[in-house]
């Protein structure tokens, strides 16, 4: 499938090197939540990133984008700014909701909150009735890059639960500390009929899906 080119609408830095993207195409894009586009500023040369927002009807797509490397690749997409143009291919699926009223757990680690954030949305556009749980694992505060939005969205649905989980020691920080999937073991040390939605680093995903399986969590009601 050859590339088709996007436009940059909106631009900011979260932090230093997290990266947020608003962007629309020649025509509207059709997606749902918890998809990924391929983007990059040379459309033979892509990387997958996630959808972070469920669609609003305009047709616009939001990445929230870290630079883990200094790459060249990497900084000629940082570089880019309103009104430029990049290339993608998609969207290709991922993840999605599930259809069933199990307490809901999503689990995002750093930039793993983007699909997070989108299936959250669109979950509360169900208007749902089982209790829901975020947690958001990072290693210092300032990567909680939209933690504002988690307490305000807790604020306004009374069954949603938002747990900020920090893995480096911070002497000013209130909150819980350590991994965050093991936070949620903590919480919830058995998860049989419960729903985890999971999204973060490769490895913090393979341990706790592991960790979350012996809890009694089963595959089908697993998404990574």
């Amino acid at each position: 499938m050859s590339a088709t080119p996007l436009t940059i609408i909106e631009k900011s830095l979260f932090t230093a090197d997290i990266l947020c993207l608003k962007m629309q195409g020649e025509n509207p894009i059709d997606f749902s939540a918890g998809q990924y586009i391929l983007l990059g500023t040379d459309p033979d040369n892509l990387k997958p990133f996630s959808i972070a927002a469920a669609p609003t009807g305009d047709g616009t797509i939001e990445c929230h984008i870290r630079s883990h490397d200094d790459s060249g690749w990497m900084q000629a997409l940082f570089a880019k700014d309103v009104g430029d143009t990049l290339y993608f291919v998609g969207p290709n699926n991922q993840m999605a909701l599930q259809d069933n009223l199990f307490p809901t757990i999503f689990v995002a680690g750093g930039t793993g909150f983007a699909p997070m954030r989108a299936l959250l949305e669109a979950l509360l556009k169900t208007q749902p009735i089982q209790p829901i749980h975020f947690y958001w694992g990072a290693r210092k505060a300032e990567d909680l890059y939209q933690d504002d939005l988690l307490k305000q969205l807790s604020a306004q649905y009374e069954n949603l639960n938002y747990v900020p989980v920090l893995s480096e020691e911070d002497d000013s920080w209130q909150g819980r500390t350590g991994f965050v999937h093991e936070a949620v073991l903590s919480d919830y040390p058995v998860l049989e009929h419960h729903q985890v939605y999971l999204c973060g680093p490769w490895p913090m995903v393979q341990t706790a899906k592991e960790q979350f399986i012996a809890a009694g969590l089963t595959e089908q009601n697993f998404v990574s």
